[in-house]
């Protein structure tokens, strides 16, 4: 029995047909509209993210200086001869007056070394809370703590270490960046707040 020789499916025309332009230009833009509206906040929260992270980098100056300043002060009356540049000046100052102290009276040595120590674990803790208001964020805290970083930094002027005095200068600039931030992400929060007292926002 003779068999027909099957004969190919035909394809399909849809395949071929090639795509409308208004199709294509309907769907990209809708496209973009969704991906524009999936949320309207985004840019808001991305922006006040980044504003937070340059603040609270800004304001961690204030611990790094405290850390190295007491470790500036176990070097220092421990009879070592070096100091971190970023470290305080008015604790240098103690530790150099409780060292001399130290040499020239010996019975006395470790009094003076103590009373020196304890003065800079008190300047360290006032310092770490300077950085934790700051990060609050304290604005005025965060102001004054640089004001007095700036001051501190004079020492060194007089004393003629320029090399403190310019570390001085860099971490200044790096809180002020940081104070800046924070001032920048609370006035954005603060318009926002009133955008939505006022029904014109959604809540970020």
């Amino acid at each position: 029995m003779d068999q027909k020789p099957l004969e190919p499916a035909p394809l399909d025309a849809s395949l071929d047909r090639p795509v409308e332009p208004e199709l294509a230009e309907e769907a990209e833009l809708a496209e973009e509209a969704e991906a524009v509206t999936v949320d309207p906040l985004q840019a808001v929260r991305a922006e006040l993210a980044q504003l937070h992270a340059r603040g609270t980098s800004g304001a961690g100056w204030f611990f790094w200086i405290a850390a190295l300043s007491l470790i500036n002060s176990v070097i220092l009356l421990s009879g070592g001869d070096t100091h971190f540049v970023v470290g305080l000046g008015v604790t240098l100052i103690a530790d150099v007056i409780a060292s001399g102290i130290a040499e020239q009276n010996p019975e006395i040595a470790g009094v003076a070394k103590g009373i020196a120590f304890g003065f800079d674990l008190f300047v360290a803790a006032i310092v770490c809370l300077f950085g934790w208001l700051s990060r609050r964020p304290v604005l005025p805290i965060f102001a004054l703590g640089m004001i007095l970083y700036l001051l501190d930094g004079l020492i060194y002027v007089l004393a003629g270490q320029w090399m403190s005095v310019g570390f001085h200068a860099f971490v200044l600039l790096g809180m002020w960046n940081g104070f800046t931030a924070y001032r920048q992400m609370k006035a954005m929060k603060a318009a926002l707040e009133q955008q939505l007292a006022a029904g014109l926002a959604p809540g970020v």
